[in-house]
């Protein structure tokens, strides 16, 4: 996975465990609940060879970057402040100003 690669699959990571973390009352997230909001869980194979697309391996790296940067506590997949900033940074939905300019 070349550097351009792990810096989206980093954003999307971000993003990902910040939706689960915003939809609800999870309690408990998983590396699984992970892979599984990435796509990364259903990858077909055919004739034995899978098909080019983000893998568990990498997920779970990435993760490990992430919580030596500070951005997740990888042993609780939480996000930190850090993180949590980011992720709601990434996300498609536009952030409310704290003031109103007049």
């Amino acid at each position: 996975m070349n550097s351009n690669q792990s810096l989206r699959l980093s954003a999307d990571v971000l993003r990902a465990l910040h939706a689960l973390h915003t939809e609800g009352d999870r309690a408990a997230i998983t590396l699984d609940d992970v892979c599984e909001a990435l796509g990364a869980n259903a990858v077909p194979a055919r004739d034995g060879v899978r098909a080019r697309s983000t893998r568990r391996e990498d997920v779970r790296e990435i993760v490990r970057r992430l919580d030596e940067e500070g951005f997740v506590d990888a042993s609780r997949m939480r996000l930190t402040l850090q993180g949590f900033a980011l992720g709601a940074s990434l996300t498609k939905r536009r952030l409310v100003p704290l003031h109103l300019v007049a």
